[in-house]
């Protein structure tokens, strides 16, 4: 067969680049994967002699300012707002910022907490949009809700804290619900070097209907028995316990998740508060107080934690869960680019010689690599040039290869905290070989939309449509 000029040469370029690329993947996964698995031991050693009893019943706990910023959540601002009111820990307050919704949200929150307006002195340190009203609850008195005109999540977190009493604050989303305990193992965590420790963050896992459980009083994390779903929590369960526990050992923790995450007020302020001009808040902000600590020699720590502390609500579509990761992808592009200056400087330690090169190869150019592979895929099928026998037998290395981060991180977590049921197990080990062929290429997809969109300059936030329920009357929330 006569083949066109340079198909050949491109199969042999390409093949060479996706080995380099799996090579490095394959060699700072292991490294990853033993710091995540000595950090993870620490920590479990530290949860299980920790008195949680003493911190409950201690006049010096530190309080804390729980900031929940909701915008058309009203099938899940109460239920969210009852879990955060629910916390086991001593002194705290919760902010609930409704960010100009166009819903019931507002509606079903004050049916449920008994809203009356308030005039209440705040202080603009960070700018925000303007306040509408203020609420205070007649029947929970740690309860605020702040009602303002739309600006997006990070203009809603800086009114919040605007409103916030105390020093460290806990800026979580309103589709989330949190175990009783989530506020008390980060905060006994943090009150033991609140000098150093500025920023934490906890494991959370992702549920369809995440207010469900919540309803039914459980607190153990549980598979949705949702395909999509469950590929969704395993996936987070990876991203913490494997690689983000490695992280927060080597220092360089590079993500502050926006589902649940610790700041110290006082840095927060000094950095200007959340940005609205990036797709998303979270990443950016750690980038910048890493940045900023690191260029003032200041010493300083941000963590993140094993236990799983939430459920926060994932797409049951393949399209929302793509607009999703699309957004996380964006906003991955527009941090590195933003921050490219720290990236294999030695001034910026750990942050720039690791968490840096991390986000570049591996978050942010990894989709070029996948569209890479794919076309070399293509182009060797339509000229025969493809190997079958060979080419299945890497699959299904690639395959089981790939699940071994999965089937640590569930081994991590379960040897520590006992609380998956053994079917959830089971169905989790299962779904890791599975992970390659079913969800790796919706994520694929994902990357590449979210890298087209950062070169077009999209900074649209893209909301998932939240999962279908069964309507409910505003009444019904106050029960």
């Amino acid at each position: 067969m006569n083949l066109p000029f340079g198909v050949v040469e491109f199969l042999h370029v390409a093949y060479v680049i996706c080995a380099v690329y799996l090579v490095l993947l394959g060699v700072y996964a292991v490294g990853m994967l033993w710091s995540a698995m000595r950090e993870s031991r620490f920590r479990h050693r530290q949860e299980d002699v920790e008195d949680y009893a003493t911190v409950l019943g201690s006049r010096y706990t530190i309080p804390v300012s729980v900031i929940a910023p909701a915008f058309n959540e009203v099938d899940m601002a109460v239920p969210a707002i009852r879990s955060l009111l629910g916390q086991s820990y001593p002194e705290f307050e919760v902010i609930v910022v409704d960010d100009g919704s166009t819903d019931d949200t507002l509606a079903t929150i004050n049916a449920a907490y008994d809203l009356e307006p308030r005039q209440v002195f705040f202080k603009n340190v960070l700018v925000a949009k303007p306040v509408r009203t203020v609420y205070r609850s007649r029947i929970e008195p740690r309860l605020t809700v702040v009602s303002k005109e739309n600006g997006g999540k990070a203009d809603a977190l800086n009114c919040g804290i605007n409103f916030a009493r105390y020093r460290y604050l806990a800026c979580v989303d309103g589709d989330t619900v949190f175990t009783t305990d989530a506020l008390l193992k980060g905060m006994a965590l943090i009150a033991k070097d609140p000098a150093r420790i500025v920023g934490a963050a906890s494991l959370f896992g992702v549920s369809v209907e995440p207010e469900a459980a919540l309803a039914a009083g459980k607190t153990a994390p549980m598979m949705n028995r949702h395909l999509l779903g469950d590929f969704q929590h395993l996936d987070l369960l990876r991203a913490f316990v494997a690689y983000r526990q490695a992280w927060s050992r080597h220092d360089c923790m590079m993500c502050v998740s926006g589902g649940f995450g610790l700041w110290r007020r006082d840095v927060i302020v000094e950095s200007g508060g959340f940005s609205p001009e990036f797709s998303c808040e979270d990443i950016e902000m750690t980038f910048r107080v890493h940045e900023r600590l690191l260029r003032e020699k200041r010493d300083y720590r941000i963590l993140s934690l094993p236990s799983m502390v939430a459920q926060t609500e994932g797409p049951k579509s393949i399209r929302s869960l793509v607009s999703q990761r699309a957004r996380w992808q964006r906003v991955v592009l527009e941090t590195l680019w933003h921050y490219r200056g720290m990236l294999g400087r030695p001034r910026y330690k750990s942050v720039g010689m690791l968490g840096l090169p991390y986000y570049l190869l591996f978050e942010g150019l990894s989709p070029l690599f996948h569209l890479l592979s794919l076309v070399a895929l293509i182009v060797a099928i339509v000229f025969g040039l493809l190997g079958w026998p060979v080419y299945l037998a890497l699959v299904g290395i690639m395959m089981f290869a790939t699940a071994i981060p999965n089937t640590l991180a569930v081994l991590l977590h379960d040897s520590a905290y006992r609380d998956y049921r053994v079917r959830d197990l089971a169905w989790m080990m299962a779904l890791g070989p599975l992970d390659l062929l079913l969800y790796r290429p919706i994520l694929m997809w994902a990357g590449l939309r979210g890298t087209w969109q950062f070169l077009r300059k999209e900074k649209r936030w893209n909301k998932f449509e939240r999962n279908q329920r069964e309507a409910q009357p505003v009444a019904a929330y106050a029960s």
